[in-house]
């Protein structure tokens, strides 16, 4: 297949490797003024390999160790490039492969390698049905009248339905070859239809779940090459972008269970890439409380000693950033705190505040955000009946004069404290490094929302109260994820 090439150089994870390699390069048109690149797909991304050696205008990679099955590349020096499977299994130093610098499937032969001579055969059909579509598709356009242009629709649909086959015609005859587990990778589970009888929702919800579980079920998890080829990354990024809803505990099961399919399955690859792929994933995620999946992957692989590629430094690392989110992950009780108000002789703890809900607010009167935030915060306040919520709102520095100040200008009206006699940890507990810093808690001081912002408030605490039967429930308050998850399940 004919791409162009943007090369990356570098690496993160090391890679076994066993025997030795010597692939044969003809390219028309170039000579050994040029020099070609081996490169390899890992993930999303491509590696460079190697480089090649010329004589009499023939180009040769070699190496003393046999190269990781896999897709591979063959760069030229236009930055298009080949791709090229590699197989353990073969005899490494038997291929060859000859082109021009078009690269075009119907000039390029391949001998010595079976893996390559079905993946080629295979471009060239695939090649030749994308030249028939396009001509289908500007017969297409052209016509005007509809009912033609459905009949040439279900042409084009026909072609692609080809390719397909052709595809599955060759797992069927090679499954155990690489091209055949590639192949199969590839190919979409067919999905199962709800039970007769069910209502829209609930048959949504079933073909939802039962994806869900069996979206991964044509990855062969024991084929440490699929990782070495775009493949794999694309099947579990989408997995979880189609498939994850915005809660962390679920995320964090998909996850477990993906990962503990692989480690039955053997690929010590595999495991590699998803551990490091869902601490990325999970880090970039959007949606609240999703700390707490991060905290899962560091703690329960990394800190686990089931990270057995990373190093004794980044490990201790990792452990200990995750030790700090560990006080105040959604659900978990959040840390007491017990602190005197502007007076600093009447103390207020956090813990026997009796209300259903209590919202924690830690800022400073230098920060600028908090400049913005907290009249929002008193204007909300203040509006509201507070008979079953509190705000204990936590002053982060020292200088308490200028604390006083502000409190006596602006009249904050919920609970006001500071850390004056630097008695409570409440920094360390809370791993405060920046303001405003706002969580929520229901009656049982458990952390249910945190790091939202003013705004968000009034519509967190009603929901609170509400999902725990203290005022009556309306239609305008949801839970801040439901929609979301609606919309995963309807697509």
């Amino acid at each position: 297949m004919i791409k162009h090439f943007a090369l990356l150089i570098g690496f993160f994870l090391c890679f076994t490797s066993y025997a030795q390699y010597d692939i044969t390069v003809e390219v028309d048109g170039l000579s050994c003024d040029d020099e070609l690149l081996l490169a390899n797909h890992f993930g999303d991304k491509q590696y460079l390999k190697d480089t090649s050696e010329c004589v009499n205008g023939v180009f040769h990679f070699k190496g003393t160790e046999n190269l990781k099955t896999g897709v591979y590349l063959i760069v030229l020096p236009s930055k298009n490039y080949l791709e090229v499977l590699v197989s353990k299994d073969e005899d490494q130093t038997k291929y060859f492969f000859k082109t021009d610098t078009t690269l075009r499937p119907n000039v390029t032969i391949t001998k010595g390698s079976l893996e390559n001579e079905l993946f080629l055969e295979f471009n060239k059909f695939a090649v030749s049905q994308s030249l028939k579509a396009s001509e289908i598709k500007k017969k297409m356009d052209a016509e005007e009248d509809e009912k033609r242009k459905d009949k040439i629709k279900e042409e084009l649909r026909a072609l692609g339905t080809t390719v397909s086959e052709k595809r599955a015609e060759i797992v069927k005859a090679h499954p155990q070859l690489f091209i055949g587990k590639l192949y199969t990778a590839m190919s979409e589970v067919e999905p199962k239809k709800a039970p007769e009888g069910m209502d829209e929702d609930e048959a949504r919800k079933f073909e939802y779940l039962w994806m869900r579980d069996h979206f991964m079920d044509n990855v062969d998890m024991s084929e440490d090459g699929l990782v070495l080829s775009p493949v794999f990354h694309n099947k579990i990024k989408s997995y979880f972008d189609n498939y994850m809803p915005p809660m962390a505990d679920t995320a964090i099961m998909m996850g477990d269970t993906m990962i503990n399919r692989i480690e039955r399955g053997g690929s010590s690859e595999q495991f590699k890439y998803s551990v490091h792929f869902l601490l990325g994933y999970f880090e970039k995620a959007k949606y609240m409380c999703f700390d707490k999946a991060v905290w899962h992957m560091a703690k329960n692989y990394y800190c686990a000693g089931k990270a057995f590629w990373a190093d004794s430094a980044y490990v201790a690392k990792m452990c200990e950033e995750s030790a700090k989110m560990e006080p105040t992950l959604c659900d978990v009780m959040a840390p007491d705190m017990s602190m005197p108000d502007t007076t600093f002789s009447k103390r207020f703890v956090m813990s026997q505040i009796d209300k259903p809900v209590t919202v924690l607010v830690f800022w400073d009167i230098n920060c600028g955000h908090c400049k913005k935030e907290m009249p929002v915060i008193s204007r909300m306040y203040d509006s509201m009946t507070n008979k079953n919520f509190e705000i204990y709102a936590i002053y982060t520095q020292g200088d308490w004069e200028g604390w006083k100040k502000r409190l006596a200008k602006e009249k904050f009206n919920f609970i006001n404290v500071a850390n004056a006699f630097g008695e409570d940890k409440f920094r360390k507990k809370y791993n405060i490094v920046s303001t405003p810093q706002i969580y929520v808690l229901d009656k049982d001081k458990k952390i249910r929302f945190k790091k939202i912002g003013a705004h968000d408030i009034a519509n967190t605490v009603q929901y609170l109260l509400e999902e725990q039967e203290v005022v009556p429930k309306t239609k305008e308050v949801a839970d801040p994820n439901e929609e979301k998850i609606k919309k995963k399940i309807k697509k």
